[in-house]
């Protein structure tokens, strides 16, 4: 359950002002895992928002998979995070909660600004292998997204990682075929993030770079993301980022800022601060900015 207090100025027509109550994309999720060499796993999620909802439903859609792990790898089927999205949903600690988002402006879920929309959504029909640890460091994927539309154009994406020590660093790329199967990459198009990141004993920084094709006549967009992220005390951190997109409806410059402070093990309260200078070419500057109050809590059942 995740819910905030927010102050919100957004400075464009129809856009939210003043202060809101809520639900930052609370949670209700069951998965499991069976076998010993080869292990089963499944994993299904759902929203449960604990504000009022509109269109009457106590649950929304969001993912549901399972597959086969073993010494051969990782293999999974269903509707998921695809890997080109994990990599900047892993690294953003401001993932779901109150912000300006990826698009230029405030929500309440998603990715933070100075990250690709393409880091939002699931993909429906995504058979997705990531292999082994090859060399105990290196590690490579590879998946494909069926249009069931069109037997001839469907999506893919491949990539690998390299982890040694606190360091790891990455790459991804990601296509469509004539419909779009990766969310928020225009059909016939393609995205491209290089990441990386370093983890010290009580800090953190991460980098995220991407070029997006958005639409037909906006190419190769480019989304730069820092943060870092420090330990005051064992129960206490501050984590910022900035972020910089140069071109498209959000081109500008944003950042965050946040406390985080664990209460127990499954609680934590929190105060952010995001705001962004967005200045599209073309098309209307605006200031969006949000101020928030927050908590999460995790109820959890079951095993380990």
């Amino acid at each position: 359950m995740s819910y905030s207090v927010n102050s919100v100025d957004q400075d464009t027509a129809g856009g939210q002002d003043g202060l809101s109550g809520e639900d930052n994309v609370s949670l209700l999720g069951v998965k499991g895992s069976f076998g010993d060499s080869i292990k089963a796993f499944y994993h299904l999620q759902t929203g449960a928002p604990s504000d009022a909802d509109g269109s009457g439903r106590a649950f929304r859609q969001r993912f549901y998979f399972g597959g086969l792990s073993g010494s051969f790898g990782k293999v999974a089927y269903g509707r998921m995070t695809n890997a080109y999205k994990f990599p900047g949903f892993a690294m953003d600690p401001f993932y779901n909660l109150s912000h300006v988002n990826a698009g230029g402006s405030v929500a309440f879920g998603g990715a933070t600004y100075g990250l690709s929309p393409a880091t939002n959504g699931f993909t429906d029909n995504a058979l997705q292998y990531t292999s082994p640890a090859l060399g105990g460091s290196f590690t490579v994927n590879a998946g494909v997204y069926i249009d069931d539309s069109n037997e001839d154009e469907h999506g893919y994406n491949f990539g690998g990682q390299w982890k040694a020590d606190n360091f790891n660093v990455g790459v991804q790329f990601a296509s469509n075929g004539d419909v779009g199967t990766v969310p928020n990459v225009v059909a016939d198009g393609d995205a491209v993030r290089l990441y990386g990141g370093y983890k010290g004993d009580n800090w953190s920084v991460g980098l995220s770079y991407e070029s997006v094709d958005l639409s037909a006549s906006v190419e190769d967009v480019g989304y730069l993301y820092l943060v870092g992220r420090y330990k005051v005390t064992a129960t206490t951190e501050v984590i910022g980022s900035i972020g910089s997109v140069d071109d498209g409806p959000a081109e500008g410059t944003g950042f965050m800022g946040g406390v985080f402070h664990t209460i127990t093990d499954n609680t934590q309260i929190y105060v952010t601060y995001s705001a962004a200078s967005i200045e599209p070419s073309g098309g209307t500057d605006k200031d969006p900015s949000v101020f928030a109050i927050g908590a999460k809590h995790k109820f959890k059942f079951g095993g380990s």
